[in-house]
């Protein structure tokens, strides 16, 4: 082959991984907004009718869930393929960043594992779906 045209393939291979991180950045960024006005909904929502617990904690999960979706869309009109690959990275990439945010609390380890991992699923699944319903 010629010194060219790998030259060619190499910087095209480049600019496709340049648009998938900034498109992946882009996408946590959609994802992290959306979660925040949900959330600035839902804190509304809970000021006013005071529901259970378990009402939140569920409304939290879907929010993440619609968030990892909307994410997972972005990041799937970015790639050529494995749309539904690179949602599910932005689901992890997401459930990390809120991991790291959020911390652990002061929840016990078992608890806090079974809710992580919980959220996990959901972040991921989200993510993953949304890049599979893209075009």
């Amino acid at each position: 082959m010629n010194k060219t045209v790998t030259g060619g393939i190499v910087v095209e291979q480049l600019r496709t991984k340049g648009k998938m991180a900034s498109g992946m950045l882009l996408g946590l960024v959609l994802s992290c907004f959306t979660t925040t006005v949900i959330l600035l909904i839902l804190a509304f929502v809970m000021l006013k009718l005071q529901p259970e617990t378990g009402v939140m904690e569920t409304s939290i999960l879907v929010t993440y869930a619609i968030s990892c979706f909307l994410g997972g869309c972005y990041c799937g009109r970015k790639a050529s393929r494995r749309k539904f690959a690179w949602g599910m990275l932005l689901g992890i990439l997401y459930f990390l960043l809120l991991f790291l945010i959020s911390g652990m609390g002061d929840r016990s380890v078992q608890s806090g594992l079974v809710q992580s991992m919980t959220a996990l699923v959901i972040c991921a699944g989200g993510g993953m779906l949304g890049g599979m319903v893209t075009r």
